[in-house]
């Protein structure tokens, strides 16, 4: 277990909580050896996080495009405005949509 993921897994479901209210390249690269065992369907969760610097933005870009087309469906779970506006803006919500823990629930 990372210190900078909380893994919880049910069904064919792995939400990744991310601790750290940071993410740059080292933490996304973090994020991204936690995900070598991927469930068919993986969401991030960004409940923690306030900030995302540019490295963090490339490297979790470059996970996200890589895992969908390993066939992986990945969803961002409580992105903040601020950072919806930056996904869309390199569009990586294209990659990784935003999902409700409402639309979660259905999973548990």
């Amino acid at each position: 277990m990372s210190e900078i993921i909380h893994r919880e897994t049910f069904g064919e479901v792995t939400v990744l909580h991310i601790t750290t209210t940071s993410v740059d390249g080292i933490s996304a690269a973090a994020i991204a050896a936690e995900c070598q065992d991927m469930s068919p369907i993986t969401v991030l969760d960004f409940n923690e996080v306030s900030f995302i610097n540019s490295a963090g933005i490339s490297a979790l870009l470059r996970f996200v495009v890589s895992s969908r087309k390993a066939g992986y469906k990945l969803y961002a779970l409580n992105v903040s405005p601020h950072h919806q506006k930056i996904f869309k803006m390199v569009e990586m919500s294209r990659f990784m949509p935003a999902i409700e823990e409402r639309d979660l629930a259905a999973y548990r």
